[in-house]
């Protein structure tokens, strides 16, 4: 049985416990004769409730990061050469440069840069993500927005920034930012 089916298996289980705990407790199924025995009747349940629910979350964590490891591969096939090799220099270079540099300071410069560009809220968000190395998949994931939208916002941060390419980006603020702590 595939996960996803599993998944629906626990989730109807769920709901038809939670009825059926509701039912009993109104005593529309079975007969409470004394307080121990309901006590005993509704523990069970709950308890079989939640041994559901947790195989319910534990499973769909599981789709969640198989799903991940998936689109992962996935990025790194829809990836542009120019993107991989962006995400290749950036390891290489974040790895230094954030051994040096809190994230702190590092957030700290790359905001006084982009201050004299007039970037939008939203912009700026992506920027930062941009910067951070993250792809176009990537930052609409994070932010919750289309990827189109993403390109768009991509877009006019060049423009603004007067840069043709993530790699240009990147090199813009870095530059700017070392002339700033100077």
């Amino acid at each position: 049985m595939g996960k996803q089916a599993l998944r629906w298996l626990l989730g109807a289980g769920y709901v038809v416990l939670v009825t059926l705990l509701l039912l009993y407790q109104m005593g529309a199924v079975g007969k409470m004769r004394n307080s121990v025995i309901a006590a005993l009747g509704t523990l069970l349940l709950g308890a079989a409730l939640a041994v559901v629910l947790v195989l319910y979350i534990r499973l769909t964590d599981q789709i969640k990061d198989s799903g991940k490891a998936g689109q992962d591969a996935q990025t790194d096939v829809s990836m542009s050469a120019e993107e991989k090799q962006d995400a290749a220099e950036k390891a290489d270079e974040q790895g230094y440069e954030q051994e040096a540099r809190g994230y702190e300071e590092i957030y700290g410069s790359f905001l006084k840069v982009s201050q004299g560009y007039d970037l939008s809220e939203r912009e700026l968000e992506v920027a930062w993500l941009l910067y951070r190395g993250y792809t176009n998949r990537q930052i609409g994931e994070e932010l919750y927005i289309a990827e189109t939208t993403v390109k768009k916002h991509v877009s006019h941060i060049y423009q603004k920034m007067e840069v043709y390419s993530r790699k240009d980006f990147r090199a813009k603020v870095q530059r700017e930012s070392r002339g700033l702590s100077q």
